[in-house]
């Protein structure tokens, strides 16, 4: 009974059937609404109902980690994903706010989960940007973005009114962009021996995030296959061949992916 139970859960959370399909989808739209919570925190944290949604999003939050650990059936394989490191960070600064408040920036890392996550891209137009360029250059601006996020908290916790202008997250915010960018207008700095090296830190940081960025936007589309001789998965799309070691390659991922689904849905 307790097998045929975790069967049907994992069913839930990783099959590609259409109900699996739309309860991964109102799970996506759940996640989303409290990404936009988590980001506007910043400014309705003194609102009267704020902590009420909170409290509601940890009920959620604490209910879906322990569902996913019961469909992987082992702490070991649940503890295996950086997804659910993350998740359990963001309970930990839901479930003690006082104690973790300056740190509550940290929740903004849970866009990366869902963007990296493959409920997203099962989901999202039923698949059909999974393994794609569009899923590559998602995932980099979004890792720019929760950096940014990430930075500007971390920011207004340590640094915060070590400059006169560097009073609430607004002006965290406009710091880390102008050190990301290199920009370096000046009137906001911090001049103690960890605020510079913090500052060089979001310099390097900020090149290889927009290079990044720029790579994946302007590069020729490539297939994902996997080369079992060498592990090399990108290769040109009239690819037939590995470029790095000249194993012969199968069928492109994102095609047998499609075709799992289609199975699924067919025996649906």
């Amino acid at each position: 009974m307790r097998s045929r139970l975790r069967s049907r859960v994992r069913a839930l959370y990783f099959g590609h059937t259409q109900r699996a399909l739309r309860f991964q989808g109102l799970l996506l739209a759940l996640d989303l609404l409290i990404i936009g919570f988590f980001i506007g925190s910043q400014f309705i944290a003194e609102r009267p109902w704020f902590w009420i949604v909170d409290a509601a999003i940890a009920v959620f939050l604490a209910i879906d980690l322990f569902a996913r650990l019961y469909a992987f059936g082992t702490l070991k394989r649940w503890l295996k994903y950086p997804t659910t490191w993350i998740d359990l960070v963001v309970l930990a600064t839901l479930l003690f706010p006082t104690m973790l408040y300056n740190w509550g920036f940290l929740r903004i890392a849970r866009l990366w989960t869902i963007v990296n996550s493959e409920r997203l891209w099962n989901v999202l137009a039923r698949g059909r940007f999974d393994d794609t360029r569009v899923e590559d250059l998602t995932k980099a601006i979004v890792t720019l973005f929760v950096f940014i996020f990430m930075a500007a908290g971390f920011t207004q916790a340590v640094f915060l009114e070590q400059h006169p202008k560097l009073n609430n997250f607004v002006d965290a915010i406009y710091f880390v962009v102008t050190s990301l960018t290199t920009t370096g207008y000046g009137d906001i700095t911090i001049d103690t021996a960890a605020g510079r090296l913090f500052s060089v830190v979001l310099m390097i940081t900020g090149i290889s995030l927009f290079f990044s960025i720029a790579q994946k936007a302007f590069a020729s589309s490539q297939k994902i296959i996997p080369c079992h001789a060498c592990g090399l998965d990108r290769h040109e799309q009239d690819a037939k061949f590995c470029k790095a070691c000249g194993e012969k390659l199968g069928p492109p991922l994102r095609r047998r992916a499609l075709e799992v689904r289609r199975r699924d849905m067919e025996g649906a």
